[in-house]
């Protein structure tokens, strides 16, 4: 008989087919949990000790069930991963960036990291498209290397004058930050540490504005360093004492004053410090705010402000440049319309750029400023072509006097384009475009659905299919979700989803509640006591899919990451029938549990996210209905494929451990057709091959695996 050997915790033991065939049953050892008068008997704790000899064991025997039952998807396995890894262009795209007569290029390397290099503009560099043409490891003429790795550079600045070059280096506490002469890389300083990446020079040069991380990597202080100088001559312009708070610097566009942000669940303030006097007191702007924290944009003369109006909708404003009142003075220019969110606003000395929310989508709108700065609100531009699941999104562009906005436009269907738009024509001109590598991309289409959640609320599905895929109901389809800290998961051409949908299977994502993309209150109203709604509506959507002709009953598929992994699985719990299988990657499914962990290292945004149930009842209570591990019923289950790892993640591994035992003790389906599965990695730097590994397992339980596969 064939064996097979596996070593856990120094012992090496064999394992025969059929025991490898046989699903790990780890033991209960009940403990009571009692909160708010309510005892729960918690049946699995004990998996949550990583360290145990006896739980690395566990992992071990669920990584050799897992071997045994997705063997025969080899094939389709090493298929996958050649299509993800050669079926499109790369995300990443950039273009030249002009500022002060020089263009600056963030340049791919040949190994890994890249280059940053500049040169000076001259009308022979300059391409059909305005910008100069790059050739992969060529450099133009005059062309100088900057930095000849960028892979531990978190932040940089130039100089004013473009003589100094400042880039923060990742290192142990912090950033380290070193400040060469550009044209030469001759060390001009390298005194502070334990920094944050925002830098901003002073208007002579002569001054280093910089964050500071307290121990616990919080940017708590914004300092002025003069350069030569020690760092204990430094200036502290801001304090933040709030140990929720978090300091965000940058500089204008028009390079007369820095901008200096504080925000927590306390309050905001925003500062302006003249860099003509970089190292004097700042100015408060707004002293200090309680409730949404406003965006504030240096607009030369002006300041712009979005802010939320008195019904909640979000408002751009304007401001004068030396109001001493705070924020009771602004003129009221733009208020968002229903089912809109003003993200961020970006000043140039002819246009006005405002980026937000529209649908379900990023949008971008551009509006002309008049000779004497005023913004031109009857002239409201709508940038890019249209398209339902185009995302649009500004691009980087420094330079204040540039007439033209650039950004980026993509899809599903979309290769990641680089775009100008001109105020003055009100058309946009292309300037770089990725490669597709031979994909047919008229084979797909695209589409925005929208499905009735149970109280009514319409929720956004973005879709791609096949065009000669059948929409009679026949289809297999994989539903992914996330719904959680405000993320929103946005149109764009990756190789994983033309990959799958190339089989024939429809690939939708549901823009639950708890996301962001409809803005902060979408967020919201998906969050701590309300992500009961973020369920309801991935069931909603799931529900359109079928009764829409996109989907088969018995052939959909849910996919969560994360907290999308939580989506799912309380999800599956509401309605088991609903999905054939479910994959998920670090699954947090056990909640309730890791919330109350105090082993657990939670950050101020989970805390934010999920409530603290140990010091509040209705957030226990709300954790409590629907964490899955907690809520598993005795009924018929989607096949389960979860993966996760013993280091490098943010959620316990236990979670999915405790989960997937909890499946085996109760579930009634028939654990040969529908198994449930635990992959468990030692650390995350294998995570592509289990995600490979966990898609070809979940097209495979929805048939849609070719016979050569």
């Amino acid at each position: 008989m064939t064996q097979h050997t596996v070593s856990t915790a120094g012992q090496t033991r064999r394992t025969s087919p059929a025991q490898r065939e046989t699903a790990p049953r780890p033991e209960a050892r009940p403990v009571d949990r009692t909160l708010f008068g309510d005892t729960v008997t918690v049946r699995r704790r004990w998996l949550r000790d990583t360290r145990s000899a006896e739980v690395t064991a566990h992992f071990a025997a669920e990584n050799v069930h897992a071997d045994a039952r997705t063997a025969h998807l080899a094939p389709l396995r090493s298929a996958l991963g050649r299509a993800f890894r050669g079926s499109t262009a790369p995300i990443e795209l950039s273009a030249p960036v002009l500022l002060g007569g020089w263009w600056y290029i963030d340049r791919p390397a040949a190994a890994d990291g890249a280059l940053l290099t500049r040169v000076r503009d001259r009308a022979e560099l300059r391409g059909p498209a305005g910008i100069p043409e790059i050739v992969p490891g060529r450099l133009l003429d005059g062309e100088e290397i900057l930095v000849e790795d960028c892979r531990g550079m978190i932040g940089f600045a130039v100089s004013p004058d473009h003589r100094l070059l400042a880039r923060a280096e990742a290192a142990l506490g912090g950033c380290r930050v070193i400040v060469t002469e550009a044209a030469t890389g001759e060390l001009v300083d390298a005194a502070i540490e334990q920094a944050g990446p925002d830098l901003v020079f002073s208007a002579d040069s002569r001054s280093l504005l910089h964050t500071r991380l307290d121990d616990l990597g919080r940017r708590h202080q914004v300092r002025c360093h003069r350069l030569g100088a020690g760092i204990e001559e430094d200036a502290v312009l801001v304090e933040e004492p709030d140990h929720w708070a978090q300091l965000e610097l940058s500089r204008s566009r028009d390079g007369s004053a820095a901008l200096i942000r504080s925000s927590s669940p306390k309050g905001s303030e925003v500062w302006i410090a003249d860099l003509a006097a970089a190292c004097a007191a700042p100015r408060s702007v707004t002293g200090r705010l309680t409730g949404a924290p406003p965006l504030i944009e240096h607009a030369g003369d002006r300041l712009l402000v979005i802010h939320e109006d008195a019904s909640g909708r979000t408002a751009l404003s304007e401001l004068g440049l030396g109001v001493t009142g705070g924020l009771r003075d602004m003129t009221p220019l733009l208020t968002a319309a229903e089912g809109e969110h003003f993200d961020s606003v970006e000043a140039f000395s002819g246009a006005v750029a405002l980026q937000l929310r529209s649908g379900g989508l990023p949008r971008l709108r551009v509006l002309p400023r008049r000779a004497d700065g005023t913004v031109d609100v009857g002239d409201v531009q709508s940038v890019g072509r249209g398209g339902e699941l185009d995302a649009v999104r500004l691009e980087p562009t420094p330079d204040w006097h540039q007439p033209a906005i650039r950004y980026r436009l993509d899809s599903f269907l979309t290769p990641p384009t680089i775009l100008e738009h001109d105020p003055v024509t009100g058309r946009s001109s292309r300037l770089l475009q990725a490669e597709t590598h031979g994909l047919d991309l008229e084979k797909y289409e695209e589409r925005r659905l929208w499905a009735t959640s149970s109280d009514g609320v319409q929720v956004p599905i973005s879709l791609i299919a096949r065009r000669d895929l059948p929409h009679d109901g026949s289809a297999p389809a994989v539903l992914y979700g996330e719904g959680a800290f405000g993320t929103s998961t946005d149109p764009v051409l990756q190789a994983e989803t033309l990959a799958v949908a190339d089989r024939g299977v429809v690939v939708a994502v549901a823009h639950v509640r708890g996301g962001g993309e409809l803005g902060p209150r979408w967020h919201r109203q998906g969050r701590r006591l309300h992500k009961p709604r973020s369920i309801a509506d991935f069931l909603a959507c799931a529900e359109h899919l079928v009764s829409g002709g996109w989907a088969s009953p018995d052939r959909l598929g849910a996919i969560g990451d994360g907290s999308g992994g939580l989506l799912a699985a309380a999800a599956a719990n509401l309605a088991p029938e609903r999905f054939r299988a479910i994959l998920t990657g670090t699954p947090l499914v056990d909640p309730l549990e890791t919330l109350l962990d105090a082993e657990v290292m939670l950050t101020l945004e989970e805390w934010a996210e999920w409530g603290d149930p140990a010091a509040d009842e209705a957030t226990y209570l709300c954790l409590r209905s629907y964490s899955p591990s907690e809520n598993v019923r005795r009924a018929h289950y989607p096949a389960v494929f979860a993966w996760t790892a013993a280091e490098g993640t943010d959620v316990p591994p236990a979670c999915a451990a405790i989960w997937v035992a909890e499946l085996r003790d109760r579930v009634t389906s028939d654990p040969h057709k529908r198994p449930i599965l635990l992959r468990t990695l030692p650390t995350m730097s294998t995570a592509t091959d289990a995600r490979t590994e966990g898609v070809a397992w979940l097209l495979d339980q929805l048939g849609a695996v070719t016979l050569e596969e």
